[in-house]
């Protein structure tokens, strides 16, 4: 289908129903210009944070992202930087379930530099919300996008990966 605003493609995948997965890959996109990941309800086994990785050549990359992760509350903020992947800051809770999306933009097609922005929010956190923003400079074109728990493994939820060719 048609965005509407730059006569570019946009493609919605299939809902992917987690349980029991350490982690979710997306592969066979093709070019594209940015993407989204959204995520229902998600929620992990273990005590850690959710994580992006992006790659080239059919492996992701482990090293090298420029990013901050934080949440925001009523009585304080939160953050850190991450260079291992697009990593959430405080989303680390067994008991907690998320929603929100990850968003991504090729800001240089000849560097394959891929911004991030991502919003999340937790069910049992009302005063929380919970932020990512950063970059990372690929080696060639993406071709694989890896969505994973820190530790132990997605237990509910769905993703979707909706991408962009405009």
């Amino acid at each position: 289908c048609t965005d509407g605003f730059s006569g570019g493609k946009r493609t919605i995948s299939s809902s992917t129903t987690l349980s029991s997965q350490s982690a979710v890959d997306y592969t066979g996109f093709g070019i594209l210009t940015r993407f989204e990941i959204h995520m229902n309800a998600v929620s992990c086994s273990g005590s850690g944070n959710l994580g992006v990785r992006l790659g080239t050549g059919g492996s992701v990359t482990t090293s090298g992202y420029l990013a901050q992760s934080s949440y925001v509350r009523g009585s304080d903020n939160v953050g850190e930087s991450n260079t291992t992947e697009f990593e959430t800051h405080g989303l680390g809770d067994a008991s907690y379930s998320s929603n929100g999306i990850y968003r991504f933009f090729r800001v240089d097609a000849t560097q394959h530099k891929w911004y991030c922005l991502a919003d999340l929010t937790e069910y049992g956190t009302s005063n929380h919300t919970f932020y990512i923003a950063g970059y990372k400079t690929l080696t060639g074109a993406l071709d694989i996008i890896k969505v994973l728990p820190e530790s132990g493994t997605f237990d509910s939820g769905n993703l979707r990966l909706v991408t962009y060719t405009d």
